[in-house]
């Protein structure tokens, strides 16, 4: 097995839907067991898809495989195939790794230490099946020891250590990363940082709310940083992988080719990049992530 690392950068305010809820929100984004936002796997593997396919997709509204095999070999056959076909790419979830949030003088980035441990797991996953780190993955691990320069900065009042990171490569060149780490071990301050949208259904006509037609929809907020990953399994038996079993025994073989599959932007020799929509909601204005992938 060889692994990629992901970090993934919210453009615009989140929605990956968890259902209808029963609290204070309607529809409330995806929670771990802890309580802490994030994305599920099948929440990020379905985009992945879609960009892969293009406008190869069937009537039933599946990827057609004669079409896209390269689609295929990644993530598995489809339903209707005659043999099913187990894909070499294994998608991890995003884990929500922190969200902007206020200070007197500006913005931080705001985390706890839940979340650097819970990034770490994934980390050290594709770091130890790798044998090495590369550009991506020096970015994260400055993210995850937080070593640097420390004072006490207010936020939503309460006093928090607030470090002065440097070295960065990568996520210096997003807009709202400044270098800035607070770390807490309070949840309810990351719950301060979501944000809830009260929409309604009009009637064209009548100008009138519908019936049932007013809810709230809570979103994790643009500037929010996920770290996540791919497992390839090289050992895969699947037909349509003829030329993907030829690069999957390496990372770094394998970054250009899933870069030419989703016509990915290179970043660097061991980093590419590509834009997702998470979550729907597209239509007015949401969902937009970058997304970093390498070793």
């Amino acid at each position: 097995m060889k692994g990629l690392l992901v970090l993934a950068y919210a453009v615009t305010n989140l929605h990956p839907g968890a259902g209808r809820g029963y609290g204070v929100v309607d529809l409330p984004v995806q929670k771990d067991q802890l309580g802490y936002p994030i994305i599920f796997s099948s929440a990020f593997k379905g985009p992945l898809k879609a960009l892969c396919a293009g406008e190869a997709v069937n009537g039933s509204g599946r990827i057609n495989c004669k079409e896209k095999p390269e689609c295929c070999c990644l993530f598995g056959s489809e339903p209707e195939e005659a043999e099913s076909n187990k894909g070499v790419l294994n998608v991890l979830d995003l884990l929500l790794f922190s969200v902007p949030a206020p200070i007197r003088n500006g913005f931080v980035q705001l985390t706890t230490r839940y979340l650097i441990e819970r990034a770490r797991n994934i980390f050290n996953v594709i770091k130890d099946i790798n044998g090495y780190t590369g550009t991506l993955g020096n970015d994260i691990s400055l993210l995850l020891d937080k070593k640097g320069d420390g004072e006490v900065a207010e936020i939503y009042n309460s006093e928090i250590e607030t470090l002065n990171l440097d070295g960065f490569k990568i996520l210096n060149s997003l807009p709202l990363f400044n270098s800035k780490l607070a770390v807490s071990d309070d949840r309810r301050l990351i719950d301060r940082s979501l944000i809830v949208y009260t929409r309604n259904r009009l009637n064209l006509l009548t100008k009138v709310v519908n019936e049932g037609g007013l809810w709230s929809e809570e979103y994790i907020p643009m500037g929010s940083i996920f770290i996540g990953g791919f497992v390839i399994d090289e050992s895969v038996s699947n037909k349509y992988c003829e030329v993907t079993s030829k690069v999957a025994c390496d990372s770094l073989r394998f970054l250009p080719y899933f870069s030419k599959v989703f016509n990915a932007n290179k970043i660097s020799d061991d980093v590419y990049s590509l834009y997702l929509n998470i979550g729907g909601k597209e239509s007015i204005g949401k969902g937009f992530m970058k997304v970093f992938v390498g070793v």
